[in-house]
């Protein structure tokens, strides 16, 4: 069967990364969902499309015909990051940005096999709370505190049911690549810094001193994960950090 991906969020540091993967290897019919278009298609068709507007969904719903996987990576954040990501406008955005995505899929694309959904350390508190090492999925989410991962995980375990397609979530920590045009990557301000150290003749450094050291994982390596989910673990549904 022919395959046909759709990157929802095409511009932002992970979808691109999908882009660039799947354009990499070829042999797939690639659509780049995003209000504007992405710096880099990498042979993907680029479709403008607002998630939060069912109208414009619909319109679009003609170029989602014949998908096979849809790698959901859109995300709305809040002006105010830290703070909107306990906010309940920000949750049920990112809530009907999901749901009006599938109600246009689904009917277009009976050859659905698999949708990958991209969440985060949010899902165990990290936000709120220190994050317990290591996070396990199954054993360490913090249902408790409100998330829009939980909104878009009920839902699209709800929606799944009796269908033929299945779906993977994935939990990367903090995540670092090419970025162009976004401002997720934390790379260009290491280097900065690093930049005004050496220019005022001080060592490189990290001023956050052992408890905020962290871990990291290289978005390339992220899309190629997601990747392999739709391959190889299409007959279950199931997390992964």
């Amino acid at each position: 069967m022919a395959k046909k991906i759709v990157v929802a969020g095409a511009t932002g540091l992970v979808g691109n990364a999908a882009l660039r993967h799947f354009g990499s290897i070829g042999g797939c019919e690639v659509i780049a969902l995003s209000r504007r278009e992405p710096r880099q298609l990498y042979g993907a068709r680029h479709v403008p499309i607002d998630l939060t507007d069912p109208a414009r969904c619909t319109v679009a719903a003609t170029e989602l015909a014949g998908a096979t996987l849809l790698i959901y990576a859109a995300l709305y954040e809040a002006p105010n990051l830290v703070d909107g990501w306990r906010d309940q406008q920000q949750i049920k955005t990112n809530d009907v940005m999901l749901r009006n995505l599938m109600g246009v899929l689904e009917p277009a694309a009976p050859e659905l096999r698999h949708v990958a959904l991209l969440q985060g350390t949010k899902a165990y508190g990290v936000h709120v709370r220190p994050l317990t090492v290591p996070a396990r999925e199954g054993r360490s989410e913090m249902y408790e505190q409100p998330n829009f991962y939980w909104a878009q995980e009920n839902f699209l375990r709800e929606l799944q049911k009796g269908k033929a397609w299945h779906w993977s979530i994935l939990r990367p920590v903090l995540i670092v690549g090419l970025a162009m045009g976004g401002a997720m990557d934390l790379i260009p301000p290491l280097g900065v810094y690093a930049a005004i150290l050496r220019e005022q003749g001080r060592p490189l450094d990290f001023p956050g001193g052992a408890p905020r050291v962290g871990q990291a994982v290289d978005v390339d390596l992220l899309a190629r994960a997601i990747a392999w989910s739709g391959e190889a673990r299409t007959a279950q549904n199931e997390a992964f950090n």
